[in-house]
């Protein structure tokens, strides 16, 4: 049930909690383009999506006890779950994963606690020939791409929204 980039995106920014099987992503309304992709997703795979603002933020949540568990796997082991994806897969997943947890200003850097998954995702860009680095920012670790030519190719392979919606460094 769980596409790649659902799983990035959800693993980055999804909540879950077992009453009613719950299971759902909030992004400020700025990145309202980021749960109405989630809420295709979703309702592609026949869910009943919730949809709906409150504060600054947009929610988009589904009551799905096959997606709870899968996403509870998910937490327990991502970069398990990244190493078995094909290659177009692994674009896919780190898309998500950059929607969530990603950030564009003269450089890419995407944030997380899971230092694993993050030693995934950089062996993942070295085979594809992009120079990143992994720095530790207190309690959680970034994988950064600083040179244009590696944002550059980031950017035509890897098929975020959050990237097409920013202004990248040329």
């Amino acid at each position: 049930m769980l596409t790649p980039y659902l799983a990035g995106l959800l693993f980055g920014d999804g909540t879950s909690h077992i009453r009613y099987y719950m299971v759902w992503i909030d992004q400020h309304e700025r990145n309202t383009y980021i749960v109405e992709k989630a809420k295709s997703i979703l309702e592609s795979l026949n869910l009943k999506v919730y949809y709906y603002g409150f504060l600054n933020k947009k929610r988009a949540a589904v009551n799905s006890k096959e997606l709870y568990y899968e996403f509870k796997e998910l937490k327990n082991d991502p970069s398990k779950f990244f190493e078995y994806l094909s290659n177009d897969e692994k674009k896919e997943f780190i898309a998500g994963f950059f929607d969530a947890e990603g950030t564009v200003t003269d450089r890419l850097v995407v944030y997380n606690q899971n230092i694993e998954l993050l030693k995934s995702i950089k062996k993942f860009f070295d085979e594809h020939g992009i120079t990143s680095y992994i720095y530790k920012f207190g309690k959680v670790y970034g994988v950064q791409i600083y040179r244009r030519k590696d944002i550059k190719i980031i950017n035509e392979m890897i098929p975020s929204l959050k990237m097409r919606h920013s202004i990248l460094p040329s």
